[in-house]
């Protein structure tokens, strides 16, 4: 059986009588909306707080028409859902699939090209296989001196040797670029991409359970990167930002043997064999070289005279036993979190919950 709305508290009982005088109080998905737009918008972070005002206006508009009908609840409903679709975060989201389609679509691009670079070469090596067979026999079969044949002869053979040893190299650099492209991804570049990332964890996290081998994950975000970045500055300069934030992170893995790749958005994964302890000191260093760095936008094709200083939080897990490779990531996830709530621009390591 349904509680009144007497049954509630206090605070619950007196937005009941608010919506019984605009005639919705019969409707429990009134109040829902309203303690929606009044309590819980406020709390969004991907909402800037104009954004939040113009939905609570939209709500409480559409309140003072008195209208409790299914079809103008119904109005209202999709009124939420279609500017909730439209926020910045939504927006983020479709910018972030869209750039994942065009990766997509580039790879397939470049195994298209070289599988046709593939089939032309084999084609002209065949050419190539019977004009030197050819010109060999006709030498063999000419009857010459030895002493002009054999210098015909090698001068064949190097000539084969050479174009087999540049049509090498070609290939091992065709094969470097596909590679690039299957593995890095396409904005933060050389990091690796998301895939890869998975990839490489699986066996990392294999490594640590079957060895006993060390193994930590931190995860790096940018703080307040929308609202003191991409809504002061827009994108493009977000996303320079987030490509300085990914060669300091890149040169810090590269120097220590470390696993670094973009998780998603502004989010950077790095992977290290290393304890918890070892991996907070190196979390720091990174923390401290993005707090100091000085970056300097490019706006109007020139460098601003102004830097802009942005900082990082950054949250690191150390393997224990039992965990997955996605258990990993949502405990260095969580210690990120926590730096978060607690002022930004820090380290937090994962401590497990105790037990009960």
């Amino acid at each position: 059986m349904a509680r009144s709305c007497h049954e509630e508290p206090c605070a619950i009982r007196n937005l009941c009588g608010e919506l019984h005088k605009l005639g919705c109080g019969a409707e429990p998905a009134w109040l829902g909306i309203l303690l929606f737009v009044r309590d819980l918008v406020r709390r969004f972070t991907s909402l800037g707080d104009a954004r939040k005002k113009e939905l609570q206006q939209f709500v409480f508009g559409e309140l003072a028409k008195r209208d409790a009908s299914e079809g103008h609840l119904r109005q209202v409903l999709d009124g939420l859902e279609a500017f909730l679709e439209d926020s910045d975060k939504a927006r983020g989201l479709a910018r972030e699939l869209e750039s994942e389609k065009r990766s997509v679509r580039d790879l397939a691009v470049s195994v298209g090209a070289f599988l046709r670079e593939t089939l032309t070469s084999e084609r002209e090596r065949d050419k190539l296989m019977r004009r030197f067979g050819n010109e060999a026999v006709e030498t063999l079969d000419s009857g010459d001196d030895p002493a002009i044949m054999v210098p015909r002869m090698r001068e064949l053979v190097t000539d084969m040797l050479t174009h087999y040893r540049e049509e090498a190299r070609n290939w091992e650099l065709r094969a470097n670029q596909l590679e690039q492209a299957m593995l890095v991804d396409p904005l933060l570049a050389p990091l690796h991409n998301r895939r890869s990332l998975d990839d490489y964890l699986e066996k990392a996290v294999t490594l640590a359970r079957d060895e006993g081998a060390p193994l930590s994950v931190l995860m790096i975000d940018v703080d307040n990167f929308k609202t003191t970045i991409n809504d002061v500055y827009g994108h493009a300069v977000g996303d320079d930002v987030l490509r300085t934030l990914a060669g300091i992170t890149f040169r810090h893995a590269e120097c220590h043997g470390s696993f670094a790749a973009r998780y998603g958005g502004d989010e950077l994964v790095l992977v290290a064999a290393l304890s918890g302890e070892q991996a907070e000191l190196h979390a720091d260093a990174i923390r401290l070289a993005v707090q100091q760095y000085e970056f300097r936008p490019r706006i109007d094709g020139r460098l601003a005279d102004t830097p802009i200083r942005f900082t990082v939080s950054i949250g690191v897990a150390a393997y224990r036993p039992g965990m997955t490779p996605a258990d990993l990531v949502d405990a260095a996830d969580k210690a990120m979190y926590r730096v978060k709530g607690a002022g930004r621009n820090n380290v937090a390591v994962f401590t497990p919950p105790a037990a009960s």
